[in-house]
């Protein structure tokens, strides 16, 4: 029998020297092969033999029978297994002599036993076991790393287990484990173990008793697992979900919670101040209840956008009072998501805005009956401007003929003088009509544009001749610097972009004193562009007031002679008019130094498809 075990069993005398092999151990060992004829340190690995040496010199002197500790024994191919042996000290029995050794494999047990550890690794987590005629429990390393200690700092007394509970633990557990030894009952409970560096670690302990045929109990076995992390996530929960309680509770939004398909899962007490409703009536229903029903689809829409996209949505809604009334809510929806990412509902935070609402309505009722009057002044100023530009244009003709004394002499000289006042005050208020007219026009977006490829240098030139009478009265320098766009062209109506030029060199004019100087330029930009500049050394104007002088019908000149000479729509005709042409108006200006206009306007179109002009109107 012994010849023919699968297991190797040998017998060593007091000395170590091997007396007697099966075949297992001449074949897998090379006892007694010639190459080992004693239990010295070539037969076990370096790290094994002393302790393995040690524990068969005890059972030598001590007698009895003993486990020893796994070790790693050389094979005949020259590998490290696993082994685990039982011997028996029969060195009194004459038959045999020696220390009885059984010597298995276990190097499949030690791969389980290293995947067990790699897992109690991964979860914090080890397994114990205590039986009936051992000393001491057996630990898994998980176990060991759970309380910060090594193997061999590891005592044989059971009682060491419970001395690393908290007092209180410790006891319970000694009395559950008594029991469970009578009763066969098992036991769990979450205790607080000591770790090496003090601190105590909340970890979960489970066991349960083994017996024999009998009916005896003979070992109890269990495992443990750190829970510390996952109680401190669950107390953040708990924390948690008493604050949102708590906030929830005391807010004057409605905060709520809705399952997948649209039904409320909890909903705050401020819906009673809201709706009417108690909360606890609400659990249970569909949102989709209370809804207007013109906005159902649209707060559907929402819900699905905010499940697709995973993004906070916001969106407002009527729902339906106790009283039968509805009110105009906002609500901010946010998703829910499972721990395997599908979706389970959403949470939103509502507010009453029906005051909100009707203001917005009212605004928007102020602002339609504003835009109507708006309308009804240009139509009225564009009515007024014709009407009083056929009389204008009656005493226009007259005086014209009359200070060129057509039928004859006026007779003394005052009337020639009187004649020549009354044309050339009738032309200015010709000229403010017009201003006043295409103002109104593109107000109401009724001005026309034709808009082509432009020559601009002539445009310039002949702007700066039509001003050229004025500025010598005013004793002014006028510089038109042309040549960097000469046979340029840009892309404008010729009309609106001569009015631009007259209005913003009549500016320049009437605010620059005598002895000053007004430059035009103009040379391309970037992006396909060309900028024309127009600057003066006249009064100029503060920085604060910029944006007023772009108002129609403001004015910020404190010398009253030139305030009196306008009525505050050159400039913002101009912006209006550079903008129709999707130009850009820029202006800058400093007190006492002058002040420049610049007007962006695009390029002429390089190859353009022979066509009638573009007829483009204010949107």
């Amino acid at each position: 029998m012994v010849e023919n075990a699968a297991d190797m069993i040998s017998v060593i005398d007091e000395n170590g020297r091997v007396i007697y092999s099966n075949p297992v151990g001449k074949h897998l060992f090379e006892v007694f092969s010639g190459a080992v004829d004693r239990l010295g340190p070539e037969l076990f690995h370096p790290d094994d033999y002393p302790l393995v040496a040690t524990e068969f010199g005890q059972l030598v002197e001590h007698g009895g029978r003993r486990q020893l500790t796994d070790h790693r024994m050389r094979t005949v191919s020259g590998n490290w297994i696993w082994v685990q042996t039982h011997a028996i000290n029969m060195l009194d029995d004459p038959n045999v002599n020696g220390v009885v050794m059984v010597t298995r494999d276990i190097i499949a047990q030690k791969r389980r036993e290293e995947e067990i550890q790699r897992a109690e690794k991964a979860v914090n987590f080890g397994h114990w076991r205590w039986d009936k005629y051992e000393p001491g429990p057996y630990w898994s390393d998980g176990m060991f790393s759970m309380v910060g200690l090594r193997r061999e700092d590891m005592p044989t007394d059971m009682r060491w287990t419970l001395d690393l509970m908290s007092p209180d633990d410790s006891e319970t557990v000694f009395t559950e484990v008594m029991e469970a030894l009578v009763s066969g009952a098992s036991f769990n409970r979450i205790v607080s173990m000591r770790h090496s560096d003090g601190t105590y670690r909340r970890t979960m302990l489970m066991g349960h008793v083994e017996r024999d045929g009998s009916g005896d109990a003979v070992s109890i076995v269990g495992i443990c697992q750190d829970v510390t992390e996952l109680e401190s996530a669950n107390e953040a929960v708990r924390q948690s979900e008493q604050e949102f309680r708590l906030l929830a509770e005391h807010s004057t939004d409605a905060i709520a919670r809705f399952t997948k398909d649209g039904r409320i899962a909890y909903i705050s007490p401020s819906i009673e101040r809201i709706l009417g409703h108690k909360p606890e009536n609400c659990t249970g229903l569909m949102a989709a209840e209370f809804l207007h029903p013109d906005d159902l689809v649209p707060v559907t829409a929402a819900v699905e956008a905010m499940r697709f996209d995973r993004q906070m949505r916001r969106t407002s809604f009527r729902m339906k009072r106790t009283d039968g009334h509805y009110v105009w809510l906002e609500a901010a929806l946010g998703p829910l998501f499972d721990a395997h990412d599908n979706f389970e509902g959403f949470v939103s935070c509502t507010r009453d805005i029906t005051e909100q609402k009707r203001r917005e309505q009212e605004l928007m009722a102020a602002r339609e009956r504003a835009e109507q009057a708006s309308m009804t002044k240009s139509r009225f100023l564009a009515n007024m401007s014709h009407e009083l530009r056929t009389p204008l244009n009656a005493i226009l003709g007259f005086s014209e003929m009359m200070t060129r004394q057509v039928f004859g002499p006026l007779g003394a000289q005052q009337y020639d003088e009187y004649a020549g006042h009354i044309h050339e005050s009738g032309s200015h208020l010709l000229s403010l009509i017009g201003d006043i007219l295409d103002m109104s026009k593109i107000e109401a977006g009724k001005y026309d544009l034709t808009v082509e490829d432009v020559p601009l240098a002539p445009i310039l030139r002949k702007a700066g001749r039509m001003v050229e009478t004025r500025v010598a009265e005013g004793e002014i320098e006028l510089l038109i610097d042309a040549d960097d766009v000469d046979g340029m062209a840009v892309y404008a109506d010729e009309r609106a972009l001569i009015q631009v030029m007259l209005n913003v060199l009549s500016n320049a004019v009437k605010f620059t004193p005598a002895g000053g100087r007004i430059t035009v330029a103009a040379a391309p930009s970037d992006a396909g562009a060309i900028t024309i500049s127009v600057t003066d050394t006249g009064v100029g104007i503060e920085e604060k007031d910029l944006e007023r002088v772009l108002h129609p019908f403001e004015q910020v000149v404190k010398h009253a002679e030139l305030a009196s000479q306008g009525t505050g729509l050159g400039l913002p005709l101009v912006k209006a008019l550079v903008e129709l042409q999707d130009g850009r108006f820029d202006i800058s200006s400093q007190p006492g130094a002058g002040t420049t206009v610049a007007i962006t306007l695009p390029a002429a179109v390089a190859a353009r498809v022979p066509a009638a002009p573009d007829v483009r109107q204010q949107a």
